[in-house]
């Protein structure tokens, strides 16, 4: 009460309410000193714990890159790991991010619009990580798609190459008997993981959904600097 007081004689005099006024603004500059590093501190905290962390977890060497046994180990953890483990770009490996860029590259190479780029995007997370699986892992399936050569998807080289099977998936590869993204009718307006499974016609639709806001943050942060794969 005291403070009030003396503060409340002291604003009565012009002089003294420009003094106060200026003592006010340096009081609330603190304030805006914190705010402007809010952002950074944002940035940092939507990162996830990255691939190395996910090694450490599973008593596996720190690279930061995928091997055999970090790819066995992604497909073994549970959702709420992987997502502590991805949440921005930066949190691939390198060559999964390679391959993120090269589904968008054929993507804008194909005038497939953002949306299904997105899409892709959000069916290779979910059925890969981005991990080029050269040998099979559940049944015959392979690369970052996980197609099968035995559904009519194409051979197993065809499968491997990320800008060959990306085309797959598009619905552009001049091969293949399965219906991609663009033979789904109505695929624009469709929810983004009905299209995913549409095409993937997966024992777990309900998957897809979860890497939507991934992977509008990965075209967000990626899309500009990729050039277009024919």
């Amino acid at each position: 009460m005291r403070t009030t007081r003396t503060l409340t004689r002291t604003i009565t005099h012009p002089m003294a309410v420009a003094a106060t006024l200026a003592v006010a603004g340096t009081l609330f500059a603190a304030p805006g000193i914190a705010q402007a590093s809010e952002p950074r501190a944002a940035a940092a905290a939507s990162s996830g714990h990255g691939l190395k962390w996910f090694q450490e977890r599973h008593g596996l060497d720190r690279t930061g890159s995928v091997d055999g046994a970090t790819a066995r180990a992604l497909r073994q953890a549970s959702d709420g790991e992987l997502h502590q483990t991805f949440r921005t770009a930066a949190d691939l490996g390198p060559e999964e991010l390679a391959n993120a860029r090269t589904v968008i590259g054929v993507g804008k190479g194909a005038q497939i619009p953002e949306q299904g780029q997105v899409i892709a995007l959000m069916t290779a997370m979910q059925e890969s990580k981005f991990v080029n699986y050269l040998t099979p892992v559940d049944h015959d399936s392979l690369g970052i798609f996980q197609q099968r050569p035995s559904t009519g998807w194409g051979t197993p080289e065809q499968i491997t190459d990320v800008a060959t099977s990306s085309k797959s998936f598009y619905g552009v590869a001049p091969f293949g008997s399965n219906p991609g993204l663009i033979q789904i009718d109505g695929w624009q307006t469709m929810p983004p993981g009905d299209v995913c499974q549409a095409v993937q016609v997966s024992a777990f639709p309900d998957r897809y959904a979860q890497w939507e806001q991934f992977a509008r943050d990965l075209l967000a942060q990626e899309g500009p600097s990729v050039p277009p794969i024919p």
